[in-house]
């Protein structure tokens, strides 16, 4: 009998650890989250290398990862917060709770807002390894894959900073011939100082900055990034009146192919490194 119960338990294991394996994604993925008035975005990597962009207004960020990543997957290798405002930050002490998230990546600027001192504080009492993004960082993952970093171009820690959305993360997320630009909320001017820094910008998926306002995506911008595809993280109703409409129309003119989540919910792409493919969307 003891035999017997030995047998069935490791039948039941081995057939844990093979759909586990099953299911672990077999190209690069990323999926903007419809979060509402927010931001969240999650980068898969072939093997099971996970990074989650900011984390959204709440905690239903949990419910997306849930529902997105392979059963039983409950580590986040690299978390990066763009910028501290709560629309970017509510919801990753909550991931920083619930999943073992192995690094972080952020400005470290001062700012008081609770959501933000609490994801510190699971920081600090988890000891996550926490990189302070300066312009010139490179993040190497599996598949070759890189997290690049432009923008702050020196470091915010402990800065106070009187507008928050000018120390946004810039990152390119890079994978063999294609790449990802986030913004976080940048504004214009900040647009224009990483083009006459004449950084290398290009990439093929945007996420438009700052939920489509008129403070972000100059035409000067988007001709150096020069997207196929663009993403708008904005929730349905906003007080706030985004998109822009002039955003819109600067998207529009220019051909690139854009969603946004208050439309068309979940946002997914896939890569083979070459070229990537919008799933299961129409702009």
């Amino acid at each position: 009998m003891k035999k017997l119960n030995l047998l069935i338990i490791l039948l039941v294991v081995g057939l844990v650890v093979w759909f586990y394996q099953a299911r672990q994604p077999e190209v690069f993925s990323l999926t903007f989250f419809d979060v509402g008035q927010g931001d969240a975005a999650l980068v898969q990597i072939p093997g099971g290398q996970n990074i989650l962009i900011d984390g959204g207004p709440d905690r239903s960020v949990l419910s997306k990862l849930g529902q997105t990543l392979p059963w039983g997957n409950r580590q986040i290798d690299l978390v990066i917060l763009s910028h501290p405002h709560s629309d970017h930050v509510t919801g990753l002490a909550a991931v920083l709770e619930n999943y073992q998230v192995r690094q972080v990546l952020i400005t470290g600027v001062s700012h008081t807002a609770p959501a933000y001192l609490q994801f510190l504080q699971y920081i600090r009492d988890k000891k996550i390894p926490a990189l302070i993004g300066e312009s010139g960082q490179i993040i190497k993952l599996a598949g070759g894959v890189e997290v690049q970093v432009l923008y702050p171009t020196s470091s915010y820690a402990a800065k106070v900073v009187a507008d928050i959305n000018t120390t946004s993360l810039v990152v390119k997320i890079k994978y063999g011939e294609t790449g990802v630009l986030f913004t976080g909320d940048m504004p214009i001017e900040v647009e224009n100082e990483l083009l006459r820094r004449q950084l290398d910008l290009s990439a093929q998926i945007l996420k438009i900055g700052h939920q489509g306002s008129l403070t972000s995506s100059g035409l000067d911008f988007l001709q150096a990034v020069n997207p196929t595809y663009a993403v708008i993280s904005v929730g349905a109703r906003n007080l706030y009146g985004h998109p822009s409409a002039e955003v819109l129309n600067r998207l529009q003119n220019r051909g690139i192919i854009y969603w946004r989540t208050d439309q068309a919910g979940d946002i997914k792409f896939v890569s083979d490194g070459k070229i990537w493919e919008a799933l299961n969307h129409r702009p």
